[in-house]
């Protein structure tokens, strides 16, 4: 059974970029000194450390643009569709979690926005089936954001 839904506005989707870079000094700055170069800002930034690599996960404010900088600098990485959710109470955390739970929805991972208009806080969520997880968390209450929100 598939699940469908229609939004009040329009909404743009919001994007993660999973870089695969070297274990090195430097390595996120330059990334981030090239997107910046392109008036590209990260919304929210996770890394993950390994041995050999590292795995930068990032949302930028103007996906387009920086998947182009992205293939001009030869950098490799992958390109996913995530929800932005909206948190204005700490229980709210658990608020999602409960819902997606009850839902049979995994989640795969969930990292904090670095900054946000107004000062509230949202995570990103990746997850299992992302338009029944957007469903299943507006009937609970939770907000999920678009990139309009997000942006500047």
């Amino acid at each position: 059974m598939s699940l469908t839904f229609s939004r009040a506005r329009p909404c743009k989707e919001i994007f993660q970029f999973s870089i695969f870079a070297e274990n090195k000094v430097g390595c996120l700055n330059l990334v981030l000194q090239r997107l910046l170069q392109a008036d590209v800002h990260i919304l929210a930034l996770s890394c993950i450390d390994q041995t050999d690599c590292a795995v930068l996960r990032i949302v930028p404010n103007y996906p387009e643009a920086a998947e182009i900088v992205l293939k001009e600098s030869g950098t490799a990485f992958s390109k996913t569709p995530i929800l932005a959710i909206r948190l204005l109470r700490a229980a709210d955390l658990a608020k999602v979690t409960q819902a997606l739970a009850q839902a049979e929805i995994n989640i795969h991972y969930i990292y904090p926005f670095v900054c946000r208009p107004c000062s509230e806080s949202a995570i990103v969520l990746a997850c299992d089936a992302p338009e029944a997880a957007e469903e299943i968390l507006s009937g609970f209450g939770i907000e999920v954001l678009c990139l309009d929100d997000l942006a500047r």
